[in-house]
């Protein structure tokens, strides 16, 4: 992409304030310090050494026992995720594993779960991308769809975005009148009109409503700082709430519909 874009790791998403739960610690207490402290897991030492970790779903205050041996997993490989790692890398590894570990030098310096996902640094990834998209479906509408007003936007949200560019005008600062659409316009536009979606890379007027309904849903909790992974438990297919999986998917949409537009020669800064 020609313009650079925030980047955001594993690092930059996980807690480093990382405290830990001593082998020696009985699987009650452990489920009651879990809880106290709101975590989803938490490393496990055997004196100054990490020995593995325990999730809150590994323990209870109803267990009996005088040490977590039989409730940890052991910190191997699986469990391990490199500070470099990309966001889009960072949500493919949470869809396999709920809780992650960035090592430092015999210790773990950072825990990465799916409730890292709402956190500053992915909406701020998330933003930029999705403003990034919006400024190629503009310059997609303009040239594939230049009566998008007539042919594809209501009375009602075309009185909106005359009123805004009329108020652009009034201070001498308008634009093109598709720059007062509101995104949720631009994607009603796009996947109303065969020519557009298609160049976004669609096969099917269908998939473009779903797909970009989607990505206008994600931007509309990123904007009001909802949460973006509603159900960090689990990614089946009963689960209610945008799901990692779920997220993944949409991000792929977006940088897709991206290189698409680019290929197409739709990028709003040549």
């Amino acid at each position: 992409m020609p313009r650079d874009l925030y980047d955001c790791t594993a690092s930059d998403l996980a807690t480093h304030s990382i405290e830990h739960l001593q082998r020696e610690t009985s699987p009650s207490d452990a489920a009651a310090w879990l809880a106290d402290r709101g975590y989803d897991a938490a490393p496990v030492y055997d004196g100054g050494d990490p020995l593995g970790f325990v999730h809150k779903d590994d323990v209870s205050t109803d267990d009996a026992g005088d040490t977590l041996d039989n409730h940890l997993t052991p910190l191997t490989i699986d469990y391990m995720i490199s500070g470099d790692a990309d966001f889009t890398a960072v949500l493919a590894a949470l869809i396999e594993n709920p809780v992650y570990f960035i090592g430092g030098h015999n210790h773990v310096s950072g825990v990465l779960t799916r409730a890292d996902l709402n956190t500053a640094p992915a909406r701020i990834y998330l933003f930029d991308r999705i403003t990034y998209l919006e400024e190629h479906l503009r310059a997609l509408i303009l040239d594939r769809a230049p009566n998008w007003t007539a042919n594809h936007v209501s009375a009602s949200v075309l009185d909106d975005i005359e009123n805004r560019h009329a108020e652009a005008e009034a201070a001498n600062v308008a634009l093109d009148k598709v720059h007062y659409a509101q995104f949720s316009t631009l994607e009603s536009v796009v996947a109303s009109d065969e020519a557009c979606w298609r160049a976004c890379g669609f096969d099917t007027k269908g998939a473009a409503s779903a797909e970009l309904d989607a990505v206008t849903d994600l931007r509309n909790d990123v904007a009001h700082a909802n949460l973006l992974v509603e159900n960090t438990g689990g990614d089946g297919v009963l689960n209610t709430g945008r799901t990692t999986e779920n997220l993944h998917d949409t991000l792929e949409t977006i940088d897709n519909v991206l290189a698409n537009l680019q290929d197409a020669g739709y990028d709003p800064e040549d």
